[in-house]
């Protein structure tokens, strides 16, 4: 009977970078504790990490957020030579998947949900895919992780796509479009974060390399994108639908930081800041344990 009344909780991961560290700690702490949320939903880095949350694999999340993110080489010329990516996102998937590959059989059999966000180049919109589009070219997280003028669009599902950071930085609406009624939102920035306007470079940059208008008003656009997100998710707050996990401390960690010891301090900080509150996370997904076990004391 409790299970019919609980309302389908969305489980929300922003990017960030090799800053998703601190989601790696959070996400451990979940599934240590036994926090299983019926759906998820992530965009560029944030994906990578809700892979191994839906695969049951608390090893992989160190592994993708602090081994793979300070491997030698992933930032820089090396990669652009190699990939045509600032980032090397071929090399680190195939680095998590040689030393921890995916379990793929509870993966897919898990009840858990999962969409991954790429931007259609074509469309101008976000698309996202489920789980079942996953599979071991890793050709999906590769192009969610693809940023715009940093990587080169990829194809996939024979569209030509790039990171969904574009426009959906926290893609919160979509977890309410799959039928979420309350989220849990995981994001990498620190409380009172404010995204700056594109500079005219950039903009001018992105009008050279792409040739669509539209393209480059997403891009002019995109601090606007993430306050609308945040506004909807404060107003969830508001309602008790929403419960945000976020960084208190400020390690001085960017979406570029590959130092080892600073990242792994980052998923500490995660996983500790998350344990901290895991009365408040369960109080949230369950309020009707909560007020009967408070009955029964």
């Amino acid at each position: 009977m409790r299970e019919d009344r609980r309302v389908k909780t969305g489980l929300v991961v922003e990017g960030g970078g090799t800053k998703i560290a601190y989601t790696g700690g959070v996400l451990q702490c979940f599934l240590e504790q036994g926090i299983d949320i019926p759906y998820c939903v992530g965009i560029s880095a944030g994906a990578m990490m809700l892979l191994p949350y839906v695969s049951r694999q608390p090893g992989r999340l160190r592994l993708t957020g602090v081994d793979a993110a300070s491997q030698k080489g992933l930032i820089g010329l090396k990669p652009i030579m190699e990939e045509g990516s600032l980032f090397a996102l071929e090399k680190t998937a195939q680095f998590i998947q040689e030393k921890m590959p995916l379990d793929y059989e509870t993966f897919f059999s898990s009840p858990t949900q999962l969409d991954i966000g790429v931007y259609d180049m074509k469309t101008r919109k976000t698309r996202y895919y489920g789980k079942e589009y996953v599979d071991a070219s890793d050709d999906l997280l590769i192009a969610s992780c693809s940023l715009l003028l940093l990587s080169k669009p990829k194809q996939f599902d024979g569209n030509t796509v790039i990171d969904a950071g574009l426009t959906d930085m926290i893609p919160v609406s979509q977890a309410l479009k799959a039928g979420c009624e309350k989220v849990i939102v995981v994001s990498t920035k620190e409380e009172g974060y404010r995204r700056k306007k594109a500079p005219w470079w950039q903009l001018m940059g992105a009008r050279l390399v792409y040739h669509d208008r539209q393209i480059t008003e997403d891009f002019r656009n995109r601090h606007i994108h993430y306050e609308e997100q945040w506004q909807i998710i404060h107003d969830l707050e508001k309602e008790g639908k929403a419960l945000v996990l976020r960084p208190h401390q400020d390690y001085g960690i960017t979406r570029y930081t590959t130092d080892r010891e600073k990242l792994d301090a980052w998923f500490k900080l995660g996983y500790a800041e998350t344990l901290e509150r895991l009365g408040e996370i369960r109080a949230f997904l369950d309020p009707d344990r909560t007020s009967d076990r408070k009955e029964a004391m």
